[in-house]
């Protein structure tokens, strides 16, 4: 195999990971997980920063041992794009008070202390699992069956994030902490699944069926580092276009609506930590993540 599609198969060897020996419908955390062409989970040379691509301009927020950490983008219309450097990043996926249904926690999610004194980013999670988007499954526990063909936002226990699709990208939970499930892949081997003529809830539950709404996603480049899009008053087509023009090979869907899709990078000094918005179309403050609000999200700490 030849390429960059062979070089990215070749990276979960050397970065450690297993390859995949199990059945693509295997869900046993007894198996291992399948990272593939479109879903490494880290990168075998850290990036010098985020792609330079389509004339987008990246602005560093944060640093982590002399590398860029993370970086935003401004698209306009009120959306931005949050860059993430998973070579020097960690991530953590935490549980809302109410959202998932019937999460289960560990013990440091519920002491926001071991997550607030060093975060560098943090963003929204999903929609509700009762919207049938998905399966979930968190610390051990298979709360909603995977399923094959889904979006997934995989995070290992050691703390490496990757989006991939279930059966194709990862297949089953061994060294994983957490696995949400968003309905199908929003982006697939850097072309869009979306369509201009899409119907008003083939992406989700826009609120009062309103056609332009704040929308969210994760993707994942090339390189394996990843990025987060938060669009202002938009389709799920605008959303996929966005990601693409982004460099995005893989990308799931996240919350949407209102001030659920909410971004932001933070930084810290004498001992107190500072946060800003992606956008200031983002609704909510980044006090928001400073303890658990009713809906999962993830923070990115330094590796």
């Amino acid at each position: 195999m030849t390429g960059w599609r062979g070089w990215l198969v070749r990276l979960p060897l050397a970065l450690g990971l297993a390859a995949c020996t199990a059945s693509p419908t295997a869900t046993s955390p007894n198996n291992s997980p399948a990272p593939s062409k479109s879903a490494a989970s880290a990168i075998a040379k850290p990036p010098p920063g985020p792609p330079k691509i389509n004339g987008v301009t990246w602005v560093t927020q944060s640093t982590v041992r002399g590398e860029i950490a993370a970086s935003v983008a401004i698209l306009g219309n009120g959306s931005a794009a949050l860059w993430l450097n998973p070579r020097v990043l960690k991530f953590r996926f935490i549980p809302g008070v109410q959202y998932p249904e019937n999460s289960p926690l560990l013990p440091a999610d519920t002491k926001p202390s071991t997550w607030v004194g060093q975060f560098v980013a943090a963003f929204n999670g999903g929609y509700k699992l009762s919207d049938r988007v998905g399966g979930y499954f968190y610390a051990n526990t298979t709360v909603q069956r995977l399923q094959n063909g889904y979006a997934s936002l995989v995070i290992s226990k050691q703390g490496s994030m990757a989006v991939g699709v279930w059966g194709r990208d990862f297949s089953s939970t061994t060294g994983l902490v957490a696995v949400r499930q968003n309905l199908t892949p929003l982006v697939v081997d850097g072309r869009s699944m979306a369509k201009v003529t899409d119907g008003i809830r083939t992406w989700g539950i826009p609120a009062r069926n309103q056609v332009y709404v704040n929308r969210s996603a994760l993707g994942q480049l090339i390189d394996g580092s990843l990025v987060y899009v938060f669009l202002h008053n938009g389709r799920a087509y605008d959303l996929g276009r966005e990601l693409v023009h982004l460099g995005v090979r893989t990308a799931i869907n996240l919350d949407m609506n209102g001030g659920w899709p909410a971004a932001f990078t933070y930084s810290h000094s004498g001992g107190k930590v500072s946060g800003r918005r992606i956008s200031s179309a983002v609704f909510h403050g980044p006090d928001i993540y400073y303890d658990r609000p009713l809906k999962d999200f993830v923070v990115a700490l330094p590796r």
